[in-house]
């Protein structure tokens, strides 16, 4: 069992990164295989809006941003945490998000995910939406969430009631993998936002976007 985790703050010594160290710890214990990812040492360029993707089937710009889908596509499992700045993911995360078009590739079909947000603030709930939506619409199983109210740098993995909860996810989260499960919202979201949105899209689009295509029809979406 693979899980591969994704520290979507600039910091790798903050917040968000001590809960995700936490998590991986935790799911050693499993003898899970973890595979953890910090963006802010990643060398990613912004998404060049030119659809070539959609056409070819990847990217034509080669940087690290391949090596963390690649580690995705291998993943039975994905984590993806962020501090919450300005009422959104962080800036690092979004040009990831971006560039991965995981929605219209469906690239995290099956994947079994779980969302972390840090804050101090306010604004998680509108961070955490961002990634339910990213993982309701790519097709996967969402597994749950951990957002956490904490000052800017802390530790909150000192707070044993944190620690616990984290361990509890942890343990949802290896369940769900090892049993298969997916909550019913999270696959009759899906069904209608593939089927009623993004297929009706791609399917117009034709030969714009058979690099799409031809990805869901070795998944067997279409």
């Amino acid at each position: 069992m693979k899980i591969a985790i994704i520290n979507g703050s600039p910091r790798k010594d903050g917040a968000t990164a001590k809960v995700l160290n936490e998590f991986a710890s935790q799911l050693k214990y499993e003898n899970i295989d973890i595979n953890m990812f910090h963006l802010s040492d990643l060398k990613m360029d912004f998404c060049k809006g030119c659809c070539g993707c959609y056409k070819t089937g990847q990217c034509f710009l080669d940087d690290d941003a391949n090596i963390l889908l690649n580690a995705i596509e291998e993943a039975d499992g994905l984590i993806i945490g962020t501090p919450c700045y300005v009422s959104g993911v962080s800036a690092q995360l979004k040009v990831f998000i971006e560039r991965a078009h995981f929605p219209i590739m469906q690239s995290l079909k099956d994947k079994h995910t779980f969302g972390i947000v840090t804050y101090e603030n306010a604004g998680a709930g509108s961070a955490y939406k961002a990634l339910n939506n990213l993982f309701a619409f790519s097709g996967a199983k969402s597994i749950g969430k951990l957002i956490i109210k904490t000052p800017l740098n802390s530790d909150p993995v000192k707070n044993s009631k944190f620690k616990n909860l984290i361990k509890s996810k942890a343990a949802r989260l290896h369940s769900s993998i090892q049993n298969n499960k997916s909550s019913l919202n999270c696959r009759v979201t899906h069904f209608f936002v593939l089927n009623f949105g993004i297929k009706p899209f791609v399917l117009k689009k034709g030969e714009a976007f058979q690099g799409v295509l031809k990805s869901w029809q070795e998944q067997r979406i279409v």
